[in-house]
């Protein structure tokens, strides 16, 4: 009769343990998904404002630790797994479909990630993933806003949480235009600013991190702020210089011509405050984040 007690004792202490147990792994044997947070470099949080969009995406892959980015080193079938804004946590991200759980053999994994999420193709012949960019149309800054995410290495289900940082692939231009001599306010209200003979396609290669363009080139037209006279593109590197036209589209006045002397660097961001007088173009400017540099002044004619 006494060694029912002890047995019941005991049974009730080894379930006490394994309970602490999975208290402390959270697991109970369960998957576990990855808790996703992503930022922007260090003091930004969004390419175009200073907070994800709601409608933002992520793509992501789970690759095993240690091993390159290809399709056969993918962990768990997490391919191009489509991530969302989560408006409940501060630069959190929730599945949109299929949800990303880590190993349930504890075993390590590598994050990779890119924004937007969209289709994604592996090339034939090294299996690379690829990412088709186009910067010919430029009405939605923010889907042309290629960023990039490598930072995450070595986790596993014990972590839960990845924290994602992105770096933007292109570059950031931001003309603010006003009137100067000659040039009245209301001269602006049919301005048009495009940049002459710019790549507007690329590859961009998931697996080693690069961008690679091609030969095709065309005039772009900057995208208009509303309500402003600010004229924003985003733009694939590019060493050459450049030439911006701002025409009045008036029937009388030629386009007023800036030539940008500057290598367009990729994670870089240019602004610069354009002044149109009738005897020329006056530009001062600055280069800063996406990642900040130095100020500088520019006379065009």
């Amino acid at each position: 009769m006494k060694k029912y007690p002890i047995m019941a004792v005991a049974a009730l202490t080894f379930a006490a343990c394994s309970n602490n147990e999975n208290e402390l792994t959270g697991t109970d044997g369960q998957p576990v998904p990855v808790e996703f947070t992503a930022s922007v470099g260090v003091t930004e949080t969004r390419a175009v404002d200073q907070t994800w969009s709601p409608a933002d995406a992520i793509g992501i892959f789970m690759v095993k630790a240690g091993q390159t980015f290809l399709p056969e080193q993918i962990s768990e079938g997490a391919e191009n797994i489509r991530y969302v804004v989560d408006a409940g946590k501060t630069n959190g991200f929730k599945a949109d479909g299929s949800t990303i759980y880590y190993p349930m053999d504890d075993s390590e994994v590598d994050f990779y990630a890119y924004y937007p999420q969209g289709s994604v193709t592996k090339e034939e012949t090294t299996a690379h993933y690829l990412y088709a960019v186009n910067v010919a149309t430029q009405t939605d800054q923010e889907a042309l806003d290629l960023m990039y995410s490598d930072n995450v290495k070595g986790k596993k289900k014990t972590d839960k949480a990845a924290a994602l940082t992105f770096k933007h692939q292109l570059c950031k231009i931001v003309l603010t235009v006003e009137p100067g001599e000659g040039v009245s306010g209301s001269d602006l209200d049919g301005l048009t600013v495009k940049v002459n003979g710019q790549k507007t396609t690329a590859t961009f290669d998931l697996t080693s991190g690069v961008l690679k363009d091609d030969a095709a080139a065309a005039d772009i037209t900057l995208y208009k702020q509303a309500d402003a006279y600010v004229y924003e593109a985003i733009l694939l590197p590019a060493a050459a210089s450049r030439t911006f036209e701002f025409d009045l589209n008036n029937g009388h006045d030629a386009p007023f011509i800036w030539d940008m002397n500057k290598e367009l660097a990729g994670g870089s961001k240019y602004t610069y405050t354009v002044r149109l007088n009738r005897t020329g173009v006056e530009v001062t400017g600055q280069i800063e984040a996406w990642n900040p540099e130095g100020g500088n002044t520019v006379d065009a004619n």
